[in-house]
């Protein structure tokens, strides 16, 4: 933006100086004109007698040259100095584009009250850390199941395992068989792409970093390590392994919404406090009954390759441990995912381009540690 306003700086710099020497002309002119006569012949130009060979090709002449010299001189100083800028100038209309779009999610986020779409209200306010809302369960026909409270997930984490091209599809299209409804047009919504890309980049503003995450998490676990019961025992004894307490990380307390948790996709009845078997199967696919030790073969092995596939999700197409084809829907946990501008392919502007994050030094909104103590409780199902 410094650079940018030095670039405006010059330009007005530029218009003035110019402004100013053609008020100077003008006035010049105006001043060293003669009266009207009222004579025509006496003021016509072709018939005044003008310098002299003499004087014109002396001072006057000089004199002339000099000022053009100096006008050339200017543009020729001016110009590079503007050009020099203007990469600063796109850096700053670029963050401009970024905080004006991110303005406008954030309006969009905001609840009924405030004239949004009441995204906040679901998710946790204009953080979104995560809330509780209300909502109807029903049959294959329609009819009324029963009515539950809904965990709704944080999403000051959602860009750490998700790319923008997979909340776009999340918003466009919704989640089905939960609160989440389509956004976009193409699911049937009320948001244009433009909107869309406005939700992403507020999003994106509010996003914790992965070591905050990390040690939100670690937090966590601490905490529930030392709850107790009533009676005085530990609620969450040794025999209850961190793998488990990640992989329903905020089914009792509301942690996050559940945005940590595996049993979110992995359990029937999870987000409504009404869970099945652990990793009995629900939006994601079934853990259980060996169901990882047949995808993921191999006492050392498999364990390597789903820890792999948990750090770093799926992707389309791609091929994963025993019979395994990624559809793209599985986030990776443990890496941050990698963005490239491309506004041909997404229509979306003033995006920046960034590698994957590195697993072991930096991680994504768990651990490598994290995600394998998951794993192992998992192979355990």
């Amino acid at each position: 933006m410094l650079a940018a306003s030095t670039q405006t700086t010059i330009g007005g710099i530029i218009v003035f100086i110019a402004i100013v020497l053609a008020f100077a002309y003008a006035f010049i002119n105006i001043r060293n004109s003669k009266a009207e006569l009222g004579s025509e012949i006496e003021l016509a130009p072709n018939r005044k007698p003008y310098y002299a060979d003499e004087e014109l090709e002396g001072r006057k002449l000089d004199r002339t040259l000099t000022y053009g010299l100096l006008g050339i001189f200017l543009v020729a100083l001016s110009l590079p100095l503007y050009w020099l800028s203007e990469p600063g100038r796109q850096a700053g209309a670029k963050d401009d584009f970024n905080r004006k779009f991110a303005e406008r999610g954030s309006e969009m986020f905001a609840t009924t009250e405030e004239g949004g779409f009441n995204c906040a209200f679901c998710h946790g306010g204009d953080k979104a850390v995560g809330g509780v809302v209300d909502y109807t369960i029903t049959d294959a026909n329609g009819a009324f199941v029963k009515a539950v409270k809904w965990k709704a997930p944080a999403l000051n984490t959602v860009l750490l395992r998700y790319s923008r091209d997979e909340v776009r599809y999340i918003l466009d299209y919704g989640r089905p068989f939960s609160p989440m409804p389509p956004w976009g047009l193409k699911g049937g919504g009320a948001l244009n792409e433009q909107q869309i890309q406005n939700l992403i980049d507020y999003l994106e503003s509010i996003q914790i970093s992965p070591k905050e995450s990390q040690a939100q998490v670690k937090e966590q676990l601490a905490t529930m390590r030392k709850a107790e019961k009533a009676d005085g025992t530990l609620e969450y004894p040794a025999s209850v392994s961190d793998g488990e307490l990640l992989f329903n990380l905020g089914y009792d307390d509301g942690f996050a919404g559940g945005a940590y948790a595996c049993a979110r996709c992995h359990t029937t009845g999870w987000s409504y406090g009404d869970k099945g078997a652990d990793g009995n199967g629900a939006f994601g696919p079934a853990l259980s009954n060996g169901a990882t030790l047949q995808r993921f073969p191999g006492a050392v092995g498999g364990r390597e390759q789903q820890t792999d596939f948990v750090c770093n999700g799926s992707e389309v197409g791609q091929v994963y441990g025993r019979n395994g084809q990624g559809t793209g829907r599985m986030p990776g946990f443990c890496v941050t995912p990698a963005e490239k501008n491309d506004p041909l392919a997404t229509g979306e502007v003033g995006v920046e381009d960034k590698d994957t994050s590195d697993p072991a030094k930096v991680g994504g909104m768990l651990t490598q540690a994290q995600v394998a103590a998951i794993v192992e409780y998992e192979r355990g199902l």
